[in-house]
């Protein structure tokens, strides 16, 4: 009988902003998820419990999107003036999902908002806005029509996850964020710094959560070294999938 490919859940957000009434999702990420060897499984946002318990029988791994900023009320803050749009049923959905993936040993994998949400799910906080917060902040959001670029350096601590995945050492990096890390959870490590002090990685102690801050997904056809974190999560994914 031929192995199941491990099936990968990404929760899709209605984003009034983009196009109303309908759940989307950036396509690297699905592309990526199938070129690393696993099937994206498709899980709309504003689940209820009962929902993400249903969604976490399906799944053996979860890959946690960039996006929308996470909401402050979630890490006990009220918005800086750059914090506009929030999406609550997409924030409730993924925070629950992480932590019942988390209590199940299902790997997860976050990128950009994916590492800031992780973060606040297990009671880290986040700089709502990095130009107004960090003095002498290098630019961590290019121009979104040139999603491919490598605009700024990434240092990767040694034997971390990251560096047994990606290497140690600086690598150069894409950059679409405003808000990231502050203080991390207890349960995590950030790994992967700019040259600013901005987390740009981080990793649970038992290593099966894991995440960084640029888009990976959009550089795999120029850089098929970003290929390997998504190999990595299937990896984990497959060992516990039947």
């Amino acid at each position: 009988m031929k192995e199941r490919k491990p099936r990968i859940g990404v929760v899709l957000s209605e984003n009034p902003v983009i196009l109303e009434g309908k759940y989307i999702i950036n396509s690297p990420y699905i592309k990526a998820i199938s070129r690393a060897g696993g099937i994206p499984l498709l899980l709309p946002a504003g689940a209820s419990m009962d929902g993400v318990l249903d969604f976490a029988e399906l799944i053996d791994g979860l890959l946690v999107p960039g996006g929308q900023d996470v909401s402050p009320l979630l890490y006990g803050e009220n918005p800086a003036p750059s914090v506009g749009y929030t999406l609550a049923d997409t924030d409730r959905t993924e925070i629950a999902l992480v932590r019942e993936a988390s209590k199940r040993g299902i790997p997860v994998f976050g990128i950009c908002r994916g590492m800031q949400l992780i973060n606040v799910a297990f009671g880290g906080t986040l700089i709502q806005d990095i130009p107004s917060e960090v003095p002498g902040a290098i630019c961590h959001r290019q121009n979104m029509a040139v999603r491919s670029e490598l605009t700024h350096e990434a240092s990767i601590k040694e034997n971390s996850l990251l560096s047994e995945i990606l290497g140690a050492g600086s690598m150069a990096v894409n950059s679409f964020h405003h808000q990231a890390v502050k203080e991390a959870a207890t349960e995590f490590s950030v790994t992967a710094h700019s040259a600013d002090g901005i987390a740009e990685g981080m990793e649970s102690g038992d290593r099966r959560i894991f995440a960084v801050q640029w888009h990976p997904e959009e550089l795999i056809d120029r850089y098929p070294v970003f290929l390997r974190l998504f190999e990595y999560l299937i990896k984990l994914a497959g060992k516990g999938g039947s």
